[in-house]
């Protein structure tokens, strides 16, 4: 009875450790989606207000461009002392780029009582056309004249009619113009006026008249004053192109901000009806001054959309701490697991003589894997967060790079992180089938050269490129063991040489025994301290030494090739000096060369030219799988699950050359899609079953359907040797 309760204790603690991990995990990962997230948004905004400045300043040196040629105007008359309309027309055409705004300009002489007459008759005679001054009021009523009275007509306009202003009109007719025409006298610069309506080529627009005085040979007595520069301007010319965004949208409002009455001068659109709306909208916008001639005007701009290009960067975090609770939570089940067995062991051998024994070897397998769910947790968050911290800050660095050049050499190291954290995972699934008892061992004999010349051939480039000689010895050794094991067993053993050794050389060579062949890996790396050769082959370890040369690994490769090595019944030993280098060896039996297996180094991918079917109900690894298999010029036909496969048969009577199908599907297997398939055609079409399912049990069912089982994930080879093995190669 006591028994029953600290079993159910246990898996009840297991479980609910793991579910709490997951949970944490999860909710972790999506509270840095969010934050994330908001960093973009963020992000997104300042880089549209940055935007929106520097529209401003364009429109501000439009402005400063426009009324600096009232200067140029009067510059030209003071030269001249007399301006025609050719002179205007060839002033705005020189600089058309500049005065997109412009809608006309004119010269006003300055006309005294006494002199009006005389001075049409003068103007008629030059100009060879009738000229007369007439004048009106703002609001249709006379104007009493006096014997002193100024005139301000037009002299020369162009063009030639501006609504209405032409030759002749006397601006000084209008009161508010008069004001106008007197401040600007008086304050010798440049006045404008407040909103217009201007009617020209048959259109309704809004914009402003500029007057700019002169005075005869830039003297200051009023006597000498003796006319202006005038400008009309149009206001929306002025933002005419700007705040034209990809990603956003803009509006803005226009009002001037100098006098009391704040009038609304211009907007984008028909959102706000008087200044008030505008300076008191609760909506987030930007104000900005403009300085216009006498005035400060305010211009308000609105972002209604603002999106980043980037948007994706949240996602790849959400990613990242998604495989990260994963693996946590896949270790977790692991070390239930093996609670279990713990438990089952430590009730089967209740009542025996060696229950003392037996009891401490649970509690030291428990310790262990105690041990090892801690140097898990150790491992995840500092060597694992490693290289997902490198992907963010490259990613950040990516987005912003200005060259070519830079982005590429981005892109190689995103790939560098990318591989790290990969090998990283592929370590720990290792570990973990090996933990579990889930590996087959498949003995054979087969020549050894064959293997060392296919790793010394992969491992070659990155030696070159460390600047490490890499040397092989020939051998013409036959062992009897498992080739794919001693081959990862040997790949764990070089990489390790190739981390660790910044300079000299790496040997592969072997030494005959009279128990077997040594395998050698030897190389002038950094060697190991006494204190690391004690624990070398433990999980998680790294030398410090290690450490501070390259923050790569996990420290489960040599873990991984001792538990390899117990399970081929081989042995696995090192001779190391500190500071000068290591041996590190694999001892096999011998094998008899007669029966050897041809192995090939190198596999030449020929044209399949077959049709095969893909079920598969993850769209990424579906269409990852599509592609690889039409390199090979297959016809791909790809489901994702069997509504859509059942549509598909319906409307086809071309039956596959083989099937490649996931496992676990959505509320179904792949198995249950193959049966139709095969029930359709009345064949039992050949099929392989990709799943990451390492379970035995689910082995055994693929393969009582009749089917082939591989494991992910899968290596291009070995599904192109599964595919050449079952249909028939066409080039």
């Amino acid at each position: 009875m006591k028994q029953n309760f600290f079993s159910k204790h246990i898996i009840s603690f297991e479980t609910k450790l793991a579910l709490i991990v997951l949970i944490l995990g999860i909710s972790l990962s999506v509270a840095g989606f969010v934050e994330l997230q908001a960093i973009a948004k963020e992000r997104a905004y300042l880089e549209t207000e940055n935007y929106v400045r520097s529209q401003v300043e364009k429109i501000q040196t439009k402005l400063n461009i426009s009324l600096d040629s009232l200067q140029r105007v009067a510059e030209l008359y003071a030269s001249t002392g007399h301006l025609a309309e050719p002179q205007l027309v060839a002033l705005v055409e020189s600089d058309r780029q500049y005065h997109g705004a412009t809608l006309g300009l004119a010269w006003l002489d300055r006309v005294v009582q006494a002199d009006k007459a005389q001075y049409e008759l003068d103007v008629q005679a030059l100009d060879d056309e009738p000229f007369h001054i007439f004048e009106q009021t703002g609001h249709g009523f006379p104007v009493e004249k006096t014997s002193d009275v100024e005139y301000f007509p037009i002299r020369t306009v162009f063009p030639s009619n501006i609504g209405e202003y032409s030759r002749g009109f006397n601006m000084a007719s209008i009161p508010s113009r008069l004001r106008l025409l007197n401040k600007a006298k008086q304050k010798k610069r440049t006045v404008i006026t407040q909103r217009l309506s201007i009617y020209y080529q048959n259109n309704h627009q809004y914009g402003f008249l500029a007057f700019h005085p002169l005075f005869k040979n830039n003297l200051d007595a009023l006597d000498q004053h003796v006319g202006f520069v005038a400008g009309i301007y149009d206001f929306s010319a002025f933002f005419a192109d700007s705040f034209e965004q990809q990603s956003t949208t803009l509006s803005f409002a226009l009002y001037d901000g100098s006098s009391s009455s704040q009038q609304l001068l211009f907007q984008s659109g028909e959102e706000f009806e008087h200044v008030d709306s505008v300076k008191y909208s609760k909506n987030l916008h930007w104000t900005f001054p403009l300085i216009v001639a006498d005035k400060q005007w305010v211009l308000a701009v609105f972002p209604k959309q603002v999106t980043d290009d980037t948007n994706w960067l949240p996602y790849i975090g959400l990613l990242a701490g998604s495989l990260i609770t994963l693996l946590l939570a896949a270790y977790l089940f692991i070390a239930l697991m093996r609670s279990r067995q713990v438990v089952k062991l430590s009730s089967d051998l209740v009542g025996t003589t060696n229950q003392l024994d037996i009891q401490r070897q649970l509690k030291q397998q428990a310790d262990q894997a105690n041990y090892a769910k801690s140097q898990l947790l150790r491992a995840a968050s500092h060597d694992l967060r490693q290289p997902i911290h490198t992907l963010g800050l490259l990613v950040n660095l990516l987005k912003n790079a200005q060259t070519e050049t830079e982005r590429q050499q981005l892109m190689n190291k995103v790939l560098m992180a990318l591989d790290s954290m990969n090998n990283m995972f592929s370590s720990l699934f290792e570990i973990s089938l090996l933990d579990s008892g889930n590996v087959e061992v498949n003995k054979s004999d087969f020549l050894l050269q064959d293997y060392i010349d296919k790793l010394a051939i992969e491992y070659e480039i990155v030696c070159e490129q460390k600047g490490i000689a890499l040397s092989v010895v020939e051998t013409t050794a036959a062992v009897h063991t498992d080739f794919v094991l001693f081959e990862r067993m040997l790949r764990n053993l070089l990489s390790n040489a190739v981390r660790y050794t910044q300079q000299g050389r790496i040997i592969i060579g072997c030494r005959r025994k009279q128990t077997g062949i040594r395998v050698c890996v030897i190389d002038t790396g950094i060697g190991l301290s006494a204190t690391s050769q004690t624990k070398l082959f433990d999980e998680f370890y790294r030398d410090e030494a290690a450490q501070k040369l390259t923050d790569k690994g996990l420290g489960l490769g040599l873990t991984i090739v001792q538990k390899t090595a117990q399970l081929l019944g081989v042995k696995v030993g090192f001779d190391s000096i500190l500071g000068k280098g290591s041996c590190f060896y694999i001892e096999l039996p011998y094998g008899d060369a007669v029966e050897t297996v041809e192995t090939s180094s190198h596999i030449e991918f020929s044209v399949l030219n077959s049709t095969v079917w893909i079920i598969e109900d993850d769209a990424d690894s579906r269409m990852s799988l599509a592609s690889l298999l039409k390199s090979w010029d297959c016809t791909v036909s790809s489901f994702a699950n069997s509504g859509v496969l059942k549509q598909h048969l319906t409307e086809t009577t071309q039956q596959p050359d083989v099937i490649i199908s996931d496992y676990q599907l959505v509320n179904e297997t792949g198995l249950e899609l193959v049966d139709e398939i095969r029930h359709q055609f009345e064949f039992n079409i050949a099929t392989l079953i990709l799943t990451g399912d390492a379970d035995p049990t689910t082995k055994s069912h693929i393969e009582s359907n009749n089917c082939d089982y591989m494991l992910k994930p899968a290596q291009p080879t070995d599904l192109y040797e599964w595919l050449s093995s079952h249909i028939v190669l066409k080039d």
